[in-house]
């Protein structure tokens, strides 16, 4: 019975491990794609998928990160509206996509738009900082 029960507690840790270290990549069309540009050059930006599985780009490093189910309706019912359009003079210049459109690029950064809203994904890993 010892064996019997050392057998299970061994594959339960490896079923565990195996999870944490081999999550499946989001694949399909990103809800939201949201870049950033700076006047130096710098390049960010994140794609926000359906399920809250998020991939940010910030330069060269890459950030995964999984947004809960509140935050992902938030960003819809942003979505929902219009988005605002900024200025190509804007630093950052921000470009934002739902779904399969077309990216709207400069985008305004009005309060809890898309596009502010998604900057602040960029900034601070959250819609609720």
């Amino acid at each position: 019975m010892k064996r019997f029960t050392a057998l299970l507690v061994a594959i339960a840790v490896a079923t565990s491990l195996g999870a944490c270290s081999s999550a499946a990549e989001p694949s399909g069309t990103p809800a939201y794609t949201v870049t950033r540009s700076w006047s130096n050059g710098y390049e960010e930006s994140a794609l926000v998928y359906a399920d809250g599985r998020s991939i940010m780009t910030h330069g060269q490093y890459i950030e995964r990160i999984t947004l809960p189910a509140d935050q992902m309706a938030t960003l819809a019912a942003a979505a929902a509206r219009e988005i605002p359009v900024g200025a190509n003079s804007d630093d950052p210049i921000l470009g934002v996509t739902v779904g399969a459109g077309e990216m709207v690029r400069p985008a305004g950064l009005e309060l809890d738009s898309l596009p502010e809203l998604l900057n602040r994904l960029l900034d601070s890993h959250t819609l609720n900082p």
